[in-house]
C-alpha cells in the first residue's frame, strides 16, 4: 500500500485488490487491512455513498486495470487518522495530468469529523505529492453551492474560485501559486 504522511493522518492508496474488498464491504475491507471499524456518516446529499461505491466499481476498478503502472493515480485513497486507526474519509483523482498538464480531485470526511482541520490536511498532502509530477500545470475541484466547508478547505489549500459548473461550484489551483 503507497501511503503519504500527514502530521495526523495517513493517505493510503488502494491496491486494486483493495478496491474489489471495498466494493463488497467496509467492515470486512477493514478488518482485513486492520484498521479500527469505522462508521462513517457524511453531511452529503444522501445518494452520496451509492455513487461512490458505483464509482468504485465503474470507474475506480477498470481505470485501475487500464493504468496499473500509476494506480495512485487512480485509485480511491482512504484518510486515516494515525492514533486512533481508523478510516475517517476518503480523497482522490480523476487520473494523470491530461493533456493540457490538469487533474481533479474529490474527497469526503466523516461528519464527526469536521471542522477539525482533517479535510484541510489531508488536501494539502494529497496536492503536494500531486504536484511532484512536472507535467501536471492545474487541479481542479467541484463543489456544491451549499458546502460551504468544502470551499473553505479548498480556499485554505490555496484553489482559487473559478465560476459555476452543472455540479455547483469550480474551484482550481495552479501550480506557480501552490504554497505549503
Amino acid at each position: 500500500m503507497f501511503i503519504i504522511h500527514t502530521e495526523r493522518l495517513c493517505l493510503c492508496a488502494l491496491t486494486y485488490d483493495e478496491v474489489v474488498l471495498l466494493s463488497k464491504g467496509r467492515k470486512e475491507f477493514e478488518y482485513a487491512l486492520g484498521f479500527s471499524e469505522s462508521d462513517i456518516r457524511l453531511n452529503a446529499d444522501e445518494n452520496f455513498m451509492g455513487e461512490f461505491e458505483s464509482a468504485l466499481v465503474g470507474y475506480v476498478l477498470p481505470k485501475l486495470e487500464e493504468h496499473a503502472e500509476h494506480f495512485a493515480w487512480y485509485t480511491h485513497w482512504l484518510i486515516v487518522e494515525k492514533t486512533l486507526n481508523l478510516t475517517i474519509g476518503g480523497i482522490g483523482g480523476t487520473g494523470l495530468p491530461d493533456a493540457e498538464g490538469q487533474t481533479m480531485i474529490g474527497y469526503f470526511i466523516d461528519g464527526k469529523f469536521e471542522g477539525k482541520g482533517y479535510a484541510t490536511e489531508a488536501v494539502k498532502g494529497f496536492l503536494m505529492w500531486q504536484f511532484s509530477n512536472p507535467d501536471l500545470k492545474s487541479i481542479y475541484a467541484d463543489t456544491p453551492v451549499t458546502h460551504i466547508g468544502s470551499q473553505k478547505v479548498l480556499q485554505k489549500a490555496g484553489f482559487a474560485f473559478e465560476g459555476p459548473v452543472e455540479e455547483g461550484c469550480r474551484w482550481r489551483l495552479k501550480r506557480s501559486t501552490f504554497n505549503v
